[in-house]
């Protein structure tokens, strides 16, 4: 019986161009194939026995390791179709050991694996999880354990909204033979997706344990040159330095060749420089080039003579270049930010504006809409977005000028899969995306356009333009159908566009006459909303829109609203309001991963009930439940909102945000709900949640019973992270 499998079917499409004639873990690290370096890392632990599972270019692996390789006897299983991690492993059932490794073949670690798997047969555990600490989690499957190391949840390539650990499933994992009866034979499954939820309902025994050592997942260009920068030789001349090359390697004089990867077979020519690149066999780069960090380059690929290449780009294998491509602004990998990406000012605008619609338009099936700011300032460039768009083979909705709340609504209304908002920023314009349902895009859907931005892929056939005019006028006619006004009187200062919310409110019913002052009789109320803020005053009492949506959940009728659909970052007082009330509650996330679409039914039913999210509507529905009910606004917050609701960026490094959302988990883990964004927390008398965001900073909002308390929970909330200061 063999005592370890190791997975190596993958197709390492994140990879590409590297692994068009390498399979994965073949690819070279330290200057030897991976799989090699894994089967001295077994021998060495006492594994002397394996069964590799292949799908991808699998007499290329048979090739190198044959029947046995560095004391370690092999025996092959090819997959006819792909079965994912756990489906493979049920494949070769038969031939393992009672307990056994698994371990993926595009793992680069020196971990003590005899250690952990002596400790995993005296646990008793169904299966014991090598789990390892990254400041960076979204690209991984993130684990949670408890104190006593039972794991209580995975999330897969969660995003930084989801982010409650700073350690990740490495893949490796020890398996007792009745974990293997969770696993249907014969159909796709996965590990931390599928199997290993599924015995965790059943109650299984499943632990985390972090082995010492180095691991990396060469499953993308960064890991994969970090992991050969770890072993780079530490005797290397200056002009290599940090750098790994294979056989047959020549660099030329006056050459410079550092922190980068070299298979066998390259060729650099005189007067180069080049850092931080990969460079895949037999490729040749021709006298005077530069290549920066970032450019990854394809088997068989020749770099004429003089050419310079910008960070980030990607030659395909044979492939010949003869001019620059420079890019510029070097957005890289980094290209989302806050759901949306922002263009510094610079002359380069519309070149990137060209190339990000080329990438849009390769990732999107659908129609995409375009729009501007109200008053059109950046007009030129939702233009030329548009036009690129179209040009790249999208089917386009030019909308013109809008406001931003309207901009979100654009899918549900007109069927748009992805709507980009075009606004000034700065110097420079921002492009904010919102999907069909008016939410930021998952990370799965950003991460298929930053993709296809960093390859500049092919452009398909000329699409078509749509001009439509009608957005703005459809969602300032819908605020005017949410709340009957008569009666009311309402000054509207500091909106994005005061004039149009004006007339809505008007045909409403309200009285709006243009006074700037604010009102201060009964009945009379002002209206500060701006870009998705909102403040709503009577008599010298103003209220946020936190505090109004929370009076508004005690207010309205649940026959005639008897769904209402919150997003998971806000305290559990909005939930405990709105079902005391009789209405049922659900919660979407703000950015799912994409193996999560457990919110759907909320998102759609965003749709249903604006005012839980758009702050116009939820002033038009307060002022009229209000003048209902008799109530002014402030005998209204203090009988229905008798908490501060406050909320509190803190500033924190990208390095140690992971790090910091554990702590917090760890420290309020008896408080976690089953569904959340972020971490839930209970502090004395406050209570609220701490959420990650792709900024650096953690995100509070917090209910208490006073502003003393509120700010003492931040205090200690702030201490429990280990930082000292609120941003």
């Amino acid at each position: 019986m063999y005592s370890a499998i190791i997975l190596a079917g993958g197709f390492g499409t994140r990879l590409r161009p590297l692994t068009d004639t390498v399979p994965k873990p073949m690819l070279p690290v330290g200057g030897e194939p991976n799989l090699v370096r894994l089967c001295e890392l077994l021998c060495k632990n006492g594994f002397d026995s394996a069964v590799v599972t292949l799908k991808y270019l699998p007499d290329k692996i048979k090739e190198v390791l044959s029947d046995s390789c560095r004391g370690v006897d092999l025996y092959y299983i090819c997959e006819d179709e792909p079965l994912g991690t756990a489906g493979a492993v049920k494949a070769a059932e038969s031939l393992l050991a009672d307990d056994f490794l698994v371990i993926s073949g595009d793992a680069v670690c020196t971990l003590d694996l005899s250690a952990a798997f002596e400790e995993h047969k005296k646990s008793g555990a169904a299966a014991t999880v090598i789990t390892h600490t990254v400041k960076d989690p979204r690209g991984f499957g993130a684990v949670v354990c408890d104190k006593n190391g039972r794991i209580t949840s995975f999330t897969e390539k969660p995003s930084w909204q989801q982010v409650v650990s700073d350690k990740v499933n490495t893949g490796i994992y020890f398996l007792s033979r009745r974990a293997l009866d969770y696993i249907p034979a014969g159909k796709p499954s996965d590990f931390s997706r599928d199997i290993f939820p599924r015995m965790m309902e059943n109650k299984e025994f499943l632990r985390g344990v972090e082995a010492p050592g180095i691991w990396r997942d060469i499953g993308s260009f960064a890991e994969f040159l970090a992991a050969n920068r770890e072993l780079a030789p530490e005797n290397a001349e200056p002009v290599t330095e940090g750098s790994v090359y294979g056989d047959g390697f020549r660099l030329g004089r006056n050459s410079a060749f550092i922190n980068s990867v070299a298979f066998d077979g390259v060729s650099i020519a005189d007067n180069c420089s080049i850092t931080g690149c990969i460079l895949a066999r037999n490729v040749t780069v021709g006298d005077g080039c530069v290549l920066r960090d970032g450019c990854v380059i394809g088997e068989g690929a020749v770099i004429n003579d003089g050419v310079r290449l910008g960070s980030g780009t990607v030659i395909g294998t044979g492939k010949t270049v003869i001019k620059n491509r420079e890019d510029k602004m070097i957005i890289k990998n980094k290209l989302f930010c806050g759901g949306g990406i922002a263009l510094p000012q610079s002359e380069d605008i519309p070149y990137e504006l060209c190339r990000i619609a080329s990438a849009v338009s390769a990732s999107v099936k659908g129609v995409v809409g375009v729009c501007c700011d109200n008053g059109g300032k950046s007009g030129y460039e939702a233009g030329l977005f548009a036009a690129a768009l179209c040009d790249s083979g999208a089917a386009v909705y030019d909308f013109g000028e809008t406001g931003r709340l309207a901009a979100a609504l654009a899918g549900s209304y007109y069927g748009c899969e992805l709507t980009v908002y075009v606004s000034p920023d700065g110097g420079g314009i921002r492009l904010s995306f919102y999907d069909i349902t008016g939410m930021a895009l998952t990370p799965a859907c950003e991460k298929a356009i930053t993709e296809a931005y960093l390859s500049e892929r092919e452009r398909g056939e000329k699409g078509e333009i749509t001009k439509i005019s009608g957005l703005k006028l459809l969602y300032l006619h819908a605020l005017s159908a949410s709340a009957p006004l008569g009666g009311v009187r309402v000054s509207v200062v500091a909106s994005d566009e005061t004039d149009g919310v004006n007339g809505a409110l008007t045909a409403a019913g309200a009285v709006t006459d243009g006074k700037r002052t604010p009102y201060t009789e009964k009945d009379e109320f002002t209206l500060n909303a701006s870009d998705g803020a909102m403040l709503l005053g009577q008599n010298g009492f103003f209220c946020s829109f936190d505090s109004c949506l929370l009076i508004l959940l005690s207010l309205v009728q649940p026959e005639e609203t008897p769904v209402v659909s919150l997003p998971c970052f806000l305290p559990q007082i909005y939930e405990k309001t709105a079902k005391k009330r009789g209405l049922r509650v659900m919660r979407y996330f703000s950015r799912p991963s994409h193996e999560l679409f457990l919110d759907g039914e909320a998102r759609k039913a965003r749709l249903y009930c604006m005012w839980c999210h758009d702050p116009l509507f939820c002033a038009a529905r307060l002022m009229s439940e209000l003048k209902r009910n008799g109530f002014s606004l402030a005998e209204a917050a203090d009988k229905y909102a008798g908490c501060v609701i406050r909320r509190r960026d803190i500033a924190v490094g990208g390095d140690e945000k992971a790090s910091c959302m554990r702590r917090l988990y760890e420290a309020y883990m008896p408080y976690q709900v089953k569904a959340t964004d972020g971490v839930s927390i209970v502090e004395g008398d406050a209570e609220g949640v701490a959420m990650a965001d792709d900024s650096d900073r953690i995100r509070i909002v917090i209910s208490a019973d006073s502003e003393e308390a509120a700010e003492d929970a931040v205090a200690e909330i702030m201490m429990r992270m280990g930082k000292g200061s609120a941003g």
